[in-house]
C-alpha cells in the first residue's frame, strides 16, 4: 500500500518502545519525545508502548500514545503475555498489526526505536521494511543503549534475529546513548563500516532534576545529620530480593537503623504480594518505603549514598548528581547491567556487589565502606537528550541525508531555529 502525501507541514515523529522488562525503554522515549517538543513545538509525535504504567510519567506536550498489550520477558529470556490469555504468536501477531496500521496512519517523517532494532519477536520489521520502500522520505532512527549485552550474546541475537542486516540496509542513524569511551559498540560488538558511518554518540540522556532542595527532602525525612541512604531497584520486577538483603541488614544489626535514615523504592512493577510482604518488612526505625514517586531525583539528591541496580536511567541519574553509588546489578537474562557496573567501577564512579555475593552481612560492609569514600568526580557527557533532538530536529527540516557524518558545526541549533520561527 502506497503512503498518503502529508496534508499538514507539521513534521510527525513516531516512537516505538516495546517495553517487556522494566521502565528505561519508556523513560528514555518519553524525555527524548518532552526534548523535542520543546525544540520544536511544531511536531506532532505519536508513542507506541507496551508498558503496563505508560501514564506514571505523564505525556509531554503534542503527544499522543497507543498502547500496544503487554509481554513480559521471563529469566530464560523467554517472552509472554503478561496480562492477557493469549499465545504468543497471536500476541505478537497482534502487536505487529498495530505498529503498522499506526505508520500507515500517522505517516510519520521520522521513526525513533529504542533498542529493539527489530522489535520483539521482529514485530517492527514489516513496517520498517514497508516505511523504507513505500515511504523513502521517512527517517529510519534506532536509539542504542549504551550497552546492549556481552560481545558473544549480542552478535548471536542480532543474527538470529536479522538486525545486523536491518541496521546495515534499513536504519538511517543509530544513536548511541552513551560514551564510546566508557563501552564501545564498534569493538565490542565488531561493527561493520556501513553501520559505524551511521553511529552518532550523543552522550547520556540528561541530568537528574531535582524538584526540590536536598535540604527541604532531609528536613521532611527527619534525616538530620545521620547518612540517608536511597534504595531504588527501577522498575522493580526483580528489585524484590536487594530490598529484601537491605532491610533484613537492619533488622539483623549489621545496619544500624538508629545511626541511618532509610527511603526504599519498590517500584509500580514489583508484584503486589512482594510489595505487601515488604512493607512489613519495612515496619523498622527510620524505614520510609514507597512504591512509585515522581520525586525520586529529588530524593537521590538529598541521599549520602544510592544503592541500586545497575540500570541505564539510575546510573545516569545518579552520576549525574555525583551520587556515592553501590550497585547490586542483574545478571539474567542480560549481563548489560554487570557491564555497566564493572566499566563504572574501573572509572571509579561506584562499587559493586554482583547477586552471588548479596547477603546481608556483605551488604551492610559494601555499605559502610562506600559511605567512608568521597562523592565521585564524574566527566561524562550527559547531554544526550539535546544532542539526540537536535539531531532528530535537523532531519526531520531535511538536513542530513543518508551517509552525511553530521561533521562538527554542521548541525542547526534547532532551538534556536525554533525561537526564531515564532
Amino acid at each position: 500500500m502506497e503512503l498518503p502525501q502529508l496534508s499538514s507541514p507539521r513534521p510527525r515523529v513516531m516512537l516505538y518502545s516495546h517495553d517487556t522488562y522494566g521502565l528505561g525503554h519508556l523513560r528514555r522515549s518519553l524525555t527524548i519525545a518532552a526534548q523535542l517538543s520543546r525544540d520544536v513545538p511544531e511536531a506532532s509525535q505519536l508513542l507506541l508502548t507496551g508498558s503496563i504504567v505508560p501514564g506514571a510519567f505523564g505525556l509531554p506536550e503534542g503527544v499522543d500514545m497507543v498502547k500496544l498489550p503487554a509481554l513480559t520477558k521471563r529469566s530464560d529470556g523467554r517472552y509472554a503475555a503478561r496480562i492477557l490469555p493469549l499465545p504468543l504468536p497471536e500476541i505478537i501477531g497482534w502487536r505487529l498489526q498495530m505498529i503498522a496500521q499506526a505508520a500507515i496512519t500517522f505517516r510519520p517523517n521520522l521513526l525513533l526505536v529504542d533498542k529493539s532494532a527489530a522489535g520483539v519477536q521482529r514485530e517492527l520489521v514489516p513496517t520498517l521494511r514497508h516505511l523504507k520502500s513505500h515511504s523513502p522520505q521517512t527517517r529510519l532512527v534506532l536509539g542504542m543503549r549504551d550497552i546492549e549485552d556481552s560481545p558473544e550474546a549480542t552478535r548471536a541475537e542480532w543474527e538470529a534475529d536479522g538486525v545486523t542486516e536491518l541496521l546495515e540496509d534499513v536504519y538511517d542513524w543509530i544513536l548511541l546513548y552513551g560514551e564510546r569511551a566508557v563501552f564501545d559498540p564498534v569493538a565490542e560488538y565488531n561493527l561493520p563500516d556501513k553501520i559505524q558511518q551511521k553511529l552518532i554518540p550523543v552522550g547520556y540522556l540528561g541530568r537528574a532534576q531535582p524538584a526540590r532542595s536536598r535540604l527541604d527532602v532531609r528536613r521532611e525525612l527527619g534525616a538530620d545529620q545521620r547518612p540517608l541512604i536511597l534504595v531504588t531497584v527501577g522498575g522493580g520486577g526483580d528489585g524484590a530480593r536487594l530490598i529484601e538483603t537491605y532491610l533484613q541488614a537492619l533488622r539483623d544489626g549489621a545496619l544500624n537503623p538508629s545511626a541511618l535514615k532509610s527511603v526504599v523504592v519498590t517500584g509500580p512493577l514489583m508484584a503486589k504480594g512482594k510489595r505487601t510482604d515488604l512493607r512489613a518488612a519495612a515496619d523498622i526505625e527510620n524505614v520510609t518505603l514507597l512504591e512509585f514517586t515522581h520525586e525520586l531525583s529529588s530524593y537521590m539528591a538529598a541521599a549520602d549514598l544510592v544503592v541500586s541496580m545497575a540500570g541505564y536511567n539510575t546510573v545516569r541519574e545518579a552520576l549525574s548528581l555525583q551520587k556515592r553509588l553501590l550497585l547490586v546489578p542483574r545478571t539474567k537474562p542480560r549481563v548489560e547491567q554487570l557491564i555497566r557496573a564493572r566499566r563504572l567501577a574501573h572509572r571509579g564512579l561506584a562499587r559493586f556487589l554482583i547477586p552471588d555475593e548479596l547477603s546481608p552481612q556483605r551488604l551492610a560492609q559494601e555499605i559502610q565502606s562506600s559511605l567512608t569514600l568521597p562523592p565521585p568526580t564524574v566527566d561524562l557527557d550527559f547531554n544526550g537528550v539535546e544532542t539526540a533532538s537536535n539531531i532528530i530536529s535537523n532531519l526531520l527540516a531535511g538536513a542530513g541525508p543518508a551517509g552525511w557524518d553530521f561533521p562538527a558545526g554542521a548541525l542547526v541549533d534547532t532551538r534556536q531555529r525554533s525561537l526564531q520561527g515564532r
